[in-house]
């Protein structure tokens, strides 16, 4: 239909509803003039007077404004385009003013309540991640200590492949009188400690998940005494303890899925912990789980009488053979170091420097046998 010229014509994308369409709607453009409210489209032209125009706001979830012809009730032109309340057409009538207010009224509390959910939801995820440690470590604890024990042995077993084991029973006893005080702490936590020496230069130990304990003979070999080799299984031990091996399996599995599992069953992770040596692989100790070992560790062995500072002395040590070059701890020669990595800085020692000097604890010397067993791992 033909405009004229001096008319002002506006343009809007929409929807028809009308009848004698074969689906019964299709889509087109809207055109507005100071007379008239016309409908085109491929398929059909609809057309009437502004003078018969009712406005307002529906549809699905009162997204849409409605055009319709008073006069035809089963036909409506709609669009979600909101700017055609500001339409000069229909803004220069004062008697379309209250169906305009009611319908931007109308559009606005949908606009409020999708405001509102969108908070809400923000709210929901944000807690969510908020509460992520508390729900990881609860959903962790739940984790049956068998699983662990079970994953354990079969990195163990992969261990053994890899690397030449201290087979030296009178080694061993030695070693295990003089940690017995620090395994009874773990033991009280249900883990077993078994302890054993590996051929390897590197200045390292780790724990595998369920309480086996690796020990370089580097790190023997630059320990001082019986307090700083103990100092290190106490923080290693702490990471078995604090089930940091499952937590951080958990971490990699995502929030959602965490949140499932937390609601659900936990035995849903029986098939993540049956190819747990895999998942671990790829994972290391976060700065928190470290700190946590330390912690940890460090009551172990107040608790077993024994001298935490050797975890400090042997820090000291670590730093100063390694940090030149870089701010964690080498593992070069050990395929599974990711089990043990030990950021080093100042701020980590000094809170440790100052749990000592909070100390009131007066500790029984440990046996003076420690240079003997030095000698005799360095001649395996």
């Amino acid at each position: 239909m033909p405009f004229k010229t001096n008319q002002i014509l506006q343009n809007y994308q929409a929807i028809l509803i009308h009848p004698k369409l074969s689906g019964g709607r299709c889509s087109g453009e809207l055109h507005t003039t100071s007379e008239l409210i016309c409908f085109v489209s491929e398929e059909i032209n609809y057309t009437f007077s502004i003078n018969d125009l009712t406005i307002e706001a529906g549809g699905a979830g009162n997204r849409f404004v409605f055009l319709k012809n008073k006069n035809e009730e089963n036909i409506s032109i709609y669009t979600k385009d909101k700017s055609i309340l500001k339409d000069e057409n229909l803004t220069s009538r004062k008697h379309f003013s209250e169906e305009i207010g009611q319908a931007k009224k109308t559009l606005n509390k949908m606009l409020v309540g999708t405001l509102t959910l969108l908070g809400i939801v923000a709210v929901l995820i944000v807690s969510i991640y908020l509460l992520k440690d508390r729900m990881v470590t609860g959903l962790a604890n739940q984790v049956p200590v068998k699983w662990e024990q079970e994953v354990g042995d079969k990195l163990f077993t992969s261990i053994t492949l890899q690397h030449e084991f201290i087979k030296n029973d009178s080694l061993s006893k030695i070693f295990n009188q003089v940690a017995q005080p620090l395994f009874k702490q773990i033991e009280k936590d249900g883990y077993k400690v078994d302890v054993y020496f590996i051929k390897d230069p590197t200045i390292n130990a780790f724990a595998l998940p369920g309480g086996k304990v690796i020990v370089n003979t580097g790190l023997i070999e630059k320990a001082n005494n019986w307090e700083e080799v103990l100092g290190v299984l106490g923080h290693e031990l702490a990471h078995v303890t604090q089930r940091h091996h499952i937590r951080g399996v958990i971490n990699n599995i995502g929030i959602f899925a965490i949140l499932s599992a937390t609601l659900g069953d936990v035995s849903a992770l029986a098939g993540t912990f049956a190819n747990l040596g895999g998942k671990l692989a790829s994972l290391s100790n976060s700065r928190a789980f470290e700190n946590e070992a330390d912690e940890t560790g460090w009551n172990y062995l107040v608790q077993a009488n024994i001298n935490p500072s050797g975890l400090i002395s042997f820090f000291k040590i670590i730093k100063k053979e390694y940090e030149p070059t870089t701010d964690s701890l080498k593992t070069d020669h050990i395929d599974l170091s990711f089990l043990s990595t030990h950021p080093q800085t100042e701020e980590r020692i000094a809170h440790l420097i100052k749990k000592q000097q909070q100390l009131k604890q007066t500790f029984q010397p440990l046996p003076n046998t420690f240079k003997g067993f030095q000698e005799a791992i360095e001649k395996e």
